[in-house]
């Protein structure tokens, strides 16, 4: 038994729309087919089995909305088994084709009032893009994965390669987070504005929260101590360091910058705030 196609490691693209192409694969032998498969990327992984009549399977079906390396194994009669493997990439939606989506899913669901923002989190994120130059998904050093940057709780298989999917998986992540910034800001019947809340909600999607409470002055309070480094997107310095006090930002961000390449270690006197990724977003 031989395969006649695809060839091994052939490349197939998902195209912009998302639409997954046609992965047919073909043997010259005859009767019934066993195509044992299996795909995986990173962590990711997904398989099953399909067992067809003829001597033809195209495998779209069984991997629309995963990408990656699949591997295929075809098992034909008392045939030896073949095994192949081929390459699944991604080509980024034009940035206004993305925008577009948004806001017609915001509209469908009755949330263009209520999730504000998101356009600009994902501009500051990944400005509109879901894959890299080699055609996979976008994937920080902290598990951000995609066009939103989906970190926490961890997206699936489907959110990571399919970048519609992975807006959908956003908005869900910037309401929770809303709701979150509701409850914190109002408890005990705590009074606060509709720019607070917006500076709360995209802290919180960064991580940790933007505002402290003055029980003094009897309002909500941008912490003090966080001095940002307006050069970059959410990093910053706790003034209260001793190797930071009465420094200006020109002068920390001369002598710490270098560094900004790697997630900050132990020693390190700066850090990324969610304050600093709000104020980068907002101001």
């Amino acid at each position: 038994m031989k395969l006649i196609k695809p060839t091994s490691g052939q490349k197939f693209i998902i195209n912009p729309t998302p639409e997954w192409p046609e992965i047919v694969f073909e043997t010259d032998a005859k009767g019934d087919h066993t195509w044992n498969w299996s795909i995986s990327w990173g962590k990711y992984r997904m398989a099953g089995r399909v067992i067809t009549k003829e001597n033809r399977w195209d495998a779209r079906p069984a991997v629309t909305n995963y990408g990656g390396l699949l591997t295929v194994q075809v098992q034909a009669g008392k045939e030896p088994a073949l095994t192949t493997r081929v390459k699944i990439l991604g080509e980024n939606p034009t940035i206004d084709e993305a925008k577009i989506y948004l806001a017609l899913t915001l509209r469908k669901q009755g949330l263009e009032n209520i999730v504000k923002g998101l356009d600009k989190i994902i501009t500051h994120e990944s400005k509109f893009k879901n894959f890299t130059v080699i055609k996979e998904p976008i994937k920080t050093f902290d598990h951000g994965y995609g066009l939103c940057q989906l970190t926490t709780p961890p997206p699936t298989y489907g959110q990571v390669w399919n970048w519609r999917l992975n807006i959908e998986a956003g908005i869900k992540l910037y309401l929770q987070k809303r709701a979150e910034a509701v409850a914190y800001l109002g408890k005990n019947g705590r009074a606060y504005t509709d720019e607070q809340l917006m500076y709360e909600i995209v802290n919180r999607y960064n991580g940790g929260v933007y505002h402290i409470w003055d029980s003094k002055a009897g309002k909500w309070e941008r912490p003090s101590k966080i001095l940002c480094d307006t050069q970059t997107g959410n990093i910053g310095w706790n003034m209260t360091d001793k190797e930071n006090a009465g420094k200006t930002e020109a002068e920390l961000h001369k002598r710490d910058s270098q560094s900004y390449k790697h997630p900050p270690g132990k020693d390190a006197h700066w850090r990324y705030y969610g304050v600093c990724y709000a104020e980068a977003i907002l101001d």
